[in-house]
């Protein structure tokens, strides 16, 4: 699939649902082979089963937040008690603050 053209939305539900069976597949097994395993131990082994059934030369999909997502998500959780407040939000910049705080470990 080359990424020179944007996904319609039946395509991505599509990715989406399989991605969403494939974590359920993966938890289910790991319940019953390793019962006993704690939370994290289990996270990190569903990881790695996961990066497995992906092949090892595609790297997971990077997901990264919108100026336009970060103006969405703050405005609506913000409120000034000032009148004149110019409520100046520099959505770029949080962004890819957020970003960076995010970005995988490689």
């Amino acid at each position: 699939m080359g990424r020179d053209r944007q996904l319609s939305a039946d395509e991505r539900a599509a990715i989406k649902l399989a991605a969403r069976q494939r974590v359920e597949a993966v938890w289910t097994c790991l319940d019953v082979l390793s019962p006993d395993l704690t939370p994290q131990a289990k996270k990190e082994l569903a990881r790695k089963v996961l990066d497995l059934s992906r092949g090892e030369d595609q790297k997971p999909p990077l997901i990264q937040i919108t100026p336009a997502q970060v103006q969405d998500i703050v405005w609506r959780n913000m409120q000034c008690i000032n009148p004149r407040c110019p409520m100046l939000l520099f959505s770029n910049q949080i962004a890819e603050e957020l970003n960076e705080f995010f970005k995988q470990e490689k």
